[in-house]
């Protein structure tokens, strides 16, 4: 049988990231003799592109925050990354012990993600570590893995297998992996706008790989087109709130014509279904970053009803034919 396999990363074609994922509303004003200025800087973390803009009329204050949320997103990818053996996410994954006592921002962390869980029925699921890596999503080559293997890694994965205990423990069979990569990053949005907040700063967005949030009300946020990396499908407003997007076409590659891509239904153990991608609008980067993957895995019906259940959370739906649904409040965001 031929294969063709296209892989893409969200990594790779920066250029194109910062074209596609989102659109920036410029603006200058004045505030008596002072101009203000838009300040950007950008870095790879979290294996992805970040970007910092802050607009102050102090060019020095603003670059001096940039470069602290700059070293939190480094302090958040060092310690839940999986790719480095010495991170404490690594230790807790390759502990031969079943009762681990783990750092209070971690657990802080599994106490959110296992309400994400809960709500989407198991579709939200951060114990597939063994099926990721089955997949090969951690390396450049994905590839097509057996039923055998998917079952096997299957075996060794599920929230099931992971209880939550006081404030900084855990009971988790062994060999179960944790992996935070369907929240890191919009975690580490959050704490980077929690320090520009600190250092007085009342105009900024952050963007790391699509995961925004923004500080103010004068910013405009493009969604990427799923089929299309060059273009937008649609553009927000999110005013002081945040906007989180999980697609199909992050990181996929195909066979014989059939897209997998790396968001895994947990019951199945193979790429979820229905959907092309999952817009989240909510004030919490890092519950929209674990409720799009959630939405996308639940399907449109089922990740509707949820979204329309839950306060000042709102989504934008693309299914596999590529017809847009909107949450009822969605609209009020969009930019004719």
């Amino acid at each position: 049988m031929t294969k063709l396999f296209e892989i893409k990363k969200s990594i790779l074609g920066w250029a194109g990231i910062f074209i596609v994922l989102f659109l920036i509303g410029f603006f200058i004003s004045k505030n008596s003799s002072d101009e203000i200025k838009t300040i950007k800087r950008t870095q790879i973390l979290l294996g992805t592109v970040v970007e910092i803009q802050v607009r102050d009329t102090d060019e020095q204050k603003a670059d001096d925050a940039i470069t602290k949320a700059f070293a939190e997103i480094k302090r958040i990818d060092d310690l839940f990354t999986t790719y480095n053996e010495e991170s404490p996410v690594s230790k807790i994954n390759n502990s031969s012990d079943t009762v681990l006592k783990i750092d209070e921002e971690i657990y802080k962390l599994l106490v959110l993600c296992d309400s994400v869980t809960k709500i989407s029925y198991g579709c939200f699921d951060l114990s597939l570590d063994n099926l990721t890596r089955v997949w090969g999503f951690y390396t450049d080559n994905p590839n097509l893995p057996t039923k055998t293997e998917i079952d096997s890694a299957l075996m060794k994965s599920g929230w099931k297998n992971v209880k939550l205990i006081g404030n900084d423990t855990i009971i988790k069979k062994k060999n179960v992996g944790l992996n935070f990569g369907a929240i890191a990053k919009g975690y580490a949005v959050d704490k980077a706008i929690d320090i520009l907040r600190t250092s007085g700063i009342e105009s900024a967005l952050v963007n790391a790989g699509g995961e925004i949030k923004v500080i103010g009300k004068n910013w405009r946020v493009g969604i990427q087109h799923p089929r299309d990396e060059r273009d937008v499908i649609a553009v927000v407003k999110p005013d002081n709130n945040s906007v989180a997007t999980s697609g199909d076409y992050e990181q996929f590659f195909e066979v014989d014509e059939i897209r997998y891509h790396h968001i895994l239904d947990p019951k199945s153990g193979y790429p979820a279904k229905g959907l092309r991608s999952v817009t989240i609008i909510n004030q919490s980067n890092t519950f929209a970053d674990a409720l799009a993957t959630a939405v996308f895995v639940m399907g449109k019906d089922k990740g509707m009803r949820l979204i329309e259940n839950l306060s000042d959370t709102e989504a934008m739906i693309i299914d596999s034919e590529g017809k847009i649904f909107y949450s009822s409040g969605f609209e009020k965001f969009l930019i004719n």
